[in-house]
């Protein structure tokens, strides 16, 4: 039997660390753009999606990092509002749970998790298991993580289907010998899926009275 492991970030949901930015702008010392490189290509949030130092930790390195003039209640209500749910990745998710078994894996920090459960938790009750960076210790592409995944699973790397946007992470787990996916549409991605002989559910039809 295989099994299927999503991503969330750009897979599930969207974001834009540029919302969070414009809501701080003339509060901040350094261009939106410094705070992006930094965050994407600098690794500055890595160790708080490992779960090695808290939300108020995170807060703290921040504002005197980026010397932003934001109180700890107000930065965490900005720095987590950036997500938007992409509603026909979670119905085929829904329409995926009833046949195969299910899983998140994904790097994401405690105030990212707490804020989208707290908003949806009807999405992530759609999963067998939750494997998050922050709780496991270890972020992708690092091997704990996917090896946590094979352990919650039960199943070996080569009966894990891994879904992600980013080719870097879906290249280290192919080592593994997981099956991966890069996101990039729903339709490839249902085809893929079916060269892979998964079935995928039709959408149900919506009947108007």
């Amino acid at each position: 039997m295989k099994c299927l492991a999503f991503d969330l970030g750009k897979v599930l949901f969207d974001f834009d660390y540029n919302i969070a930015l414009n809501k701080i702008i003339g509060r901040i010392d350094v261009s939106p753009e410094k705070v992006i490189e930094e965050l994407f290509y600098k690794d500055f949030a890595a160790d708080f999606e490992r779960g090695r130092v808290t939300p108020l930790d995170f807060y703290e390195k921040f504002i005197k990092e980026f010397k932003v003039e934001l109180g700890y209640e107000e930065f965490i209500g900005i720095w987590c509002d950036i997500f938007s749910p992409k509603e026909e990745m979670i119905d085929l998710v829904r329409r995926l749970k009833d046949i195969y078994p299910l899983y998140l894996i994904s790097n994401i920090n405690k105030s990212h998790y707490e804020f989208l459960y707290n908003k949806f938790s009807d999405v992530f009750s759609l999963f067998d298991a939750l494997i998050l960076s922050f709780e496991v210790g270890a972020i992708k592409p690092e091997v704990k993580i996917y090896e946590e995944l094979r352990k919650t699973a039960g199943v070996g790397y080569e009966d894990i289907i891994y879904i992600d946007d980013r080719e870097d992470l879906t290249a280290k787990a192919k080592e593994l010998t997981l099956n991966c996916v890069r996101f990039d549409t729903l339709e490839r991605l249902v085809k893929v899926l079916e060269n892979y002989k998964i079935f995928v559910p039709p959408k149900k039809l919506q009947i108007y009275q």
